[in-house]
């Protein structure tokens, strides 16, 4: 039963999540795929200061959700991302499909994780489960260890228990939209099976997120390798930035909308 009904929630203004998720070379490694640069991934030398820059010239806010195998691989990206004003989410040890997890692995992947977040002097407060899907045990461990709020795939932004949810939707998932591999989720959707080009993407992106609403954004730095789709990005964080500078939606971290949440509860 959750703590906040839906009155509650719709006191929240019309407010962008702004995420990132993946870093590095963990969900390859996951997938099993053949990883050559090992520690040299363009997610991290290319893609992410790239990202950087564009948030930091729109003045954006953003939760990366990094894999913590990443505070050992890429230390020095993943102090970069805190150190330019960002939130730093926790996202599983290696991007292990949070769902299929036994009760034990799930432990020990959030534990592990959270000591190398430690080893850096960070202490991330969210988590979002790879793969979208939180096990039974998930909400209990989180609150144990001291998170106190997570971004699971869902439609209720709520608190429940003593932890804020803070969901996301497939349909503001940019891989969602630009895989193959996503091609049956999107049939199961009721969406079409080929994936979108990048230009149509970002152009039904800034329409979706102009119309108002509470939206939680994810975009992949790896996908953002593609020229075409960094374009479109570039031009998605254009039309967010505006957005915001004209106090049209309120454009934050999870941390954020999860302490404005905790505060439409007492008020």
């Amino acid at each position: 039963m959750a703590d906040v009904d839906a009155s509650a929630a719709q006191r929240l203004p019309n407010s962008l999540v702004l995420t990132f998720d993946n870093l590095g070379e963990a969900a390859a490694l996951e997938r099993g795929e053949n990883v050559v640069a090992l520690g040299r991934d363009p997610s991290v030398t290319v893609a992410l200061p790239w990202v950087l820059d564009q948030l930091d010239r729109h003045g954006l806010t953003a939760t990366f959700f990094v894999e913590a195998v990443n505070c050992q691989r890429y230390p020095d990206a993943v102090r970069e991302i805190a150190a330019r004003g960002h939130e730093l989410g926790h996202h599983g040890w290696g991007h292990e499909t949070w769902r299929d997890l036994s009760p034990q692995e799930e432990r020990d992947a959030l534990t592990r994780g959270l000591e190398a977040f430690a080893g850096l002097g960070l202490r991330p407060s969210g988590f979002r489960p790879p793969g979208g899907e939180l096990t039974p045990s998930t909400p209990a461990l989180l609150r144990e260890h001291g998170l106190d709020w997570c971004s699971p795939e869902g439609r209720e932004y709520e608190l429940r228990d003593g932890l804020v949810y803070v969901p996301f939707d497939w349909e503001l998932v940019d891989a969602y939209h630009l895989m193959d591999s996503f091609a049956a989720l999107r049939i199961s959707r009721g969406d079409r099976e080929a994936p979108r080009e990048p230009a149509e993407l970002a152009d039904w992106l800034a329409h979706r997120l102009a119309a108002g609403g509470r939206h939680t954004l994810i975009l992949h730095p790896f996908l953002m390798l593609d020229d075409a789709w960094a374009s479109g990005v570039a031009d998605v964080l254009s039309s967010v930035g505006e957005l915001a500078r004209d106090g049209l939606t309120s454009v934050v971290p999870g941390g954020v909308l999860a302490d404005w949440l905790r505060g439409a509860l007492a008020s």
